[in-house]
């Protein structure tokens, strides 16, 4: 669902914004992100747009640098045999493949070592480093992992001698490496904390570099591999992570390693731009798909060859990797959500596991059941009597401190705020899942998370998003994590038209408009949502802007990712739902829902639990959801009638349908019998007459034929009018038997005006607009 809340701004400055935008000569639009991200000042602001004249830090600031170094020229100039221990994920792979690349253009006797996911599992392990010592290595440096690794460290061959260099969380206990080169870990004063695993070992290589030439120069020759797992491991790109990830786009297209070349090859479209995006979607997937599914070191094969034949075969394998990935985790996906199912839906957080589910791929599938329940994730991939699990947070949630306190379940964990990893024991996953369920409880205070979207500009009514303004947007690239794409705001919008869009029509398209200018919006595969959007609807819009040229005319058209609408109707009478199913869904997800309905007592029944109450009964103080759930609505359809208040903003669903109307409208046809009708009305009353010669008139009142209608009192005085029947002190007989005109009586004719008017106040909970139904909302009662 895209309505999602929309957090205004309350510490907007407007005058700041049009004083920057005069001296920089940039939009309000462009100065008003800036300005939100707290870049305030004309040098800061400078600097963010177009580089730091020195964009990087002294390597040596980081904690045991030094003694890193140290070592590793000992092991240069000994010739000694040194193996880089690197992680299988993106960020992994590049720095193991960057420092590889750097230490044998210094003549090093050098390898990579990556560990398998699916029979290694993450971080040291043991028999690795026995092998590895058995091999010959002497000198062991980790990239992107090992900080969590103390035991497998102490337990290390005698003879090995360990460099960590790390960007994750530092535990308790670190490990007792002959250095811990991580600007993580207490003590560290290192002045930017959110570089990579590539970040650090970047700044291994730049301290090398520095110590190898007896120069301040800072290498960067290949920042394009830098870039590639900044961006992938999603830390936030700004300080020198933003210069990083500038300077190693920029460098990009051109690279000189064939391998990255390769890969560019089998995912961008010639001509097309370069840009985080195109990392986070596009190559590191694909890079990833090796450590997901088989062996990472594939990947680094492909960053570190010189052979352009082998650099296209290994770039096409990842690309069939990540088709096959791709393919396998909606697989797990949909098992997934059969185990919710079967669970039933938790409140606080999902523990979901299952044997045979592969390692390295329920990361992603963790990813998408946050995204798609709001809910922290953690799905554990069980072999026999033990599990490992990929976890995903929601932002309000520390990840790893919900793990740290619910560690006696586990038998080993790391991570970040956002994302984890964990091994536990199959016996203990029950235990463990009612204990996080407490644990994100208690550190959440109760309240469940809600996700909201936080534009970081609205767009005054009487300004129009512009394409020169848009333009100009991009100068506030590369976008990511800290320096997220702009997403724009309008307070107060309204959707002129909802359409369809695709060939299989699941995208959609609203115009707007705000402040007099209009546009476009693009909901891309939201079209099952169609019915969830009505002309007329106003509320707040959260979007991004994108450029759209046709015939030669550029445009400015929306893609929006959030509405917030105080009067937010969910229009189903034309769907073909199963209802049950859906109000089940409902009261899942809101507990402050009213269920109206003409008979309260069978879906009372059905869901005892629930607020149900008869059409016309006024709505309870703090209703957020409501449901008109079967014909009747037409009783509340109506100008002081309406049972909701106007500050009860929240969401109504109109589930009554037209097989709900025909029911009504045969009923009604029942009781106010047409021609036909009336003719049966008299054979039941003429056939009882004539058994019984004559009958109280109490008798036939309410009596109904056996085509089912109804006689009323209405219905008497037709047939006494037209003297078919004769009433003395109320006892009925037969009257003239002649042919008579029915519709001249009348009392016919004010029958059937009665129920024509009844079937259009009845008609009318059909055709009545989402919009006009808001109008009645606002209104009140």
């Amino acid at each position: 669902m895209i309505y999602h809340k929309i957090t205004p701004l309350t510490d907007e400055d407007q005058a700041t914004i049009e004083r920057l935008s005069t001296e920089l000569g940039l939009p309000p639009l462009v100065t008003g992100i800036l300005v939100r991200r707290h870049l305030t000042e004309k040098q800061q602001i400078e600097e963010f747009l177009e580089g730091k004249p020195q964009p990087y830090y002294d390597p040596f600031l980081l904690k045991d640098m030094d003694k890193a170094v140290a070592r590793i020229c000992q092991a240069l100039q000994q010739g000694e045999p040194m193996t880089i221990y690197g992680d299988y994920d993106v960020d992994g792979t590049s720095a193991s493949s960057l420092l590889y690349l750097f230490l044998k253009a210094r003549g090093a006797s050098v390898d990579v070592y990556v560990p398998r996911r699916d029979t290694e599992g993450y971080g040291l392990n043991g028999p690795a480093l026995e092998k590895l010592a058995r091999k010959g290595t002497r000198l062991l440096i980790t990239v992107d992992t090992g900080i969590s690794g103390a035991p497998v460290v102490d337990q290390a061959p005698k003879d090995l001698d360990i460099i960590i260099t790390d960007h994750h969380l530092a535990p308790r206990q670190l490990p007792a490496a002959l250095a811990v080169v991580n600007p993580n870990q207490p003590g560290d004063t290192y002045p930017f904390k959110g570089i990579a695993g590539v970040g650090v070992a970047f700044k291994l290589c730049q301290a090398l570099y520095q110590k190898l030439h007896h120069t301040d120069a800072f290498w960067d020759d290949l920042i394009e591999l830098v870039a590639l797992g900044t961006v992938a491991d999603m830390v936030p790109l700004r300080d020198e992570n933003r210069e990083i990830v500038r300077k190693g786009l920029a460098k990009m297209p051109h690279t000189s390693l064939c391998g990255l070349q390769a890969l560019i090859g089998v995912t961008v479209a010639p001509g097309a731009a370069i840009n985080s995006g195109t990392i986070g979607f596009g190559l590191g997937p694909r890079i990833n798909a090796a450590g997901r599914l088989d062996d990472a070191m594939v990947a680094v094969q492909l960053l570190t060859t010189e052979d352009p034949a082998r650099a296209h075969d290994l770039a096409s394998q990842l690309n069939s990797a990540n088709q096959e990935r791709q393919a396998l985790s909606q697989k797990i996906f949909e098992e997934a959500e059969q185990e919710l199912a079967r669970q039933g839906a938790p409140e606080w957080g999902l523990v979901l596991g299952r044997e045979g589910w592969h390692p390295g791929v329920i990361g992603i599938v963790a990813s998408r059941m946050t995204e798609k329940y709001h809910l922290p994730s953690i799905l554990l991939s069980v072999n026999g009597d033990m599990a490992k699990g990929s976890c995903r947070s929601i932002p309000p949630l520390d990840l790893y401190k919900a793990l740290d306190r619910c560690r006696e379940y586990l038998e080993q964990f790391g991570g970040h705020a956002q994302a984890a990893g964990l091994t536990i024991k199959t016996a203990n996953i029950d235990a463990f899942r009612r204990a996080f369920q407490e644990v994100v409880a208690d550190m959440l205070d109760q309240v469940p998370y809600e996700p909201a979207a936080h534009p970081d500009y609205f767009v005054p009514e009487g300004r129009e998003v512009t394409v020169e303004a848009v333009q100009q947007l991009s100068r506030l690239e590369p976008f990511g994590v800290g320096n997220p794409a702009p997403v724009l705001g309008f307070s107060h919008a309204t959707i002129d038209q909802v359409a369809l869009l695709g060939k299989d029509q699941n995208h959609l398209r609203f115009d707007l408009h705000q402040g007099g200018f209009r546009y476009k919006g693009l909901l891309w595969q939201e079209g099952p949502q169609f019915h969830s959007f009505y002309a007329g609807e106003q509320g707040a819009i959260a979007f991004s802007p994108r450029l759209n040229t046709f015939r030669g005319v550029t445009s400015v058209d929306l893609e929006v990712a959030a509405v917030e609408a105080p009067y937010t109707i969910i229009d189903w009478r034309h769907e073909n739902r199963n209802k049950e199913t859906e109000l089940n869904s409902i009261l899942q997800k809101d507990r402050k829902t009213v269920v109206y309905v003409e008979d309260t007592v069978p879906l009372k029944t059905k869901f005892p639990e629930a607020n149900v109450l008869p059409y016309g009964t006024e709505a309870p103080e703090g209703t957020r959801t409501t449901v008109f759930y079967g014909a009747g609505a037409d009783r509340v359809l109506s100008a002081g009638a309406f049972p909701l208040d106007p500050r009860q903003t929240g969401r109504l669903y109109l589930f009554y349908n037209r097989d709900d109307l025909v029911a009504l409208r045969d009923a009604l046809r029942r009781s106010y019998p047409d021609l036909g009708g009336m003719r049966f009305c008299y054979a039941a009353i003429r056939h009882l007459l004539q058994q019984q010669g004559a009958c109280r008139e109490a008798q036939l009142l309410g009596r109904t034929t056996r085509e089912g209608y109804t006689i009323s009192r209405q219905v008497l005085d037709i047939f006494y009018e037209l003297h078919l029947f004769t009433r003395d002190r109320e006892l009925v007989t037969l009257g003239d038997t002649g042919h008579k005109n029915m519709q001249e009586s009348k009392g016919f004719q004010e029958l059937q005006a009665t129920y024509d008017r009844k079937f259009q106040q009845l008609n009318r909970s059909w055709l009545i607009t989402p919009a006009e139904i808001a109008a009645l909302w606002r209104t009140g009662r």
